[in-house]
């Protein structure tokens, strides 16, 4: 069963007083693990509103009024599958962002999962910081990859056929999202190329403009297609 935690509760934990912090609902069938991630988050600031071991009780929870800003969710879970879940969140809460957090690498999973609505997709194996970085990125607005599951979209996407280009993407925006591809965080996009955090998140709205897109792997798709990402 589901434990729902108390909301505002946290000021040992050494969060200024006033500072509003991030609501986090967390859907992990592993106990151990997911008391351990429960702790790191609650250490660096998250608030975790909820703990669930099946994504049912979790919906209920949610559909019962439980308030979330972002949701860090496995996907093999008991009864329903993680990739079900995410799609009704998303369509019970479309603010709210749905991170994946799984062991999980094939390919079919993966993009099932991006289909359905996920904002980004990292593997259990990462590190507790590469976690944090996560988060911060999906909050940001931005759709972060674990490096093993972007280099296996990138391969994917290799083998598109280009189509005819209609709109040019700059050289600096191909280079912030040939980065971005390859699973580095906005952070060390910026790092790399000499730019501000801010200025990456720019570059990578404008693909997306240009693109027509709405988030990362369906720009990178789309750049290849019309032969604007080079992946040599």
């Amino acid at each position: 069963m589901g434990q729902v935690l108390g909301v505002g509760t946290k000021e040992k934990d050494g969060v200024k007083p006033g500072l509003v912090k991030t609501r986090l609902v967390l859907i992990e069938d592993h106990s151990d693990f997911r008391e351990s991630v429960s702790m790191v988050l609650t250490e660096r600031g998250y608030d975790c509103v909820g703990e669930f071991s099946t994504m049912e009780d979790a919906l209920e929870a949610l559909r019962g009024g439980l308030e979330a800003d972002l949701v860090l969710s496995d996907l093999g879970l008991p009864g329903m599958s993680g990739i079900d879940g995410i799609r009704q969140i998303r369509e019970l809460l479309p603010l709210v962002q749905v991170l994946v957090l799984t062991a999980f690498t094939d390919k079919a999973k993966v993009f099932a999962a991006l289909e359905a609505g996920a904002h980004g997709y990292l593997v259990k194996a990462g590190s507790a910081t590469r976690l944090i970085s996560t988060l911060e990125e999906v909050l940001a607005g931005g759709t972060p990859l674990d490096p093993k599951i972007a280099g296996m979209i990138l391969q994917t996407f290799r083998q598109l056929s280009p189509i005819a280009n209609t709109d040019n993407l700059s050289t600096r925006e191909r280079e912030v999202l040939q980065l971005s591809a390859k699973g580095l965080t906005r952070q060390e996009v910026a790092d790399q190329l000499g730019l501000s955090q801010h200025s990456v998140t720019e570059y990578i709205k404008r693909c997306f403009d240009k693109l027509h897109v709405r988030n990362l792997p369906a720009a990178v798709s789309e750049a290849i297609r019309r032969g604007l990402l080079d992946l040599s």
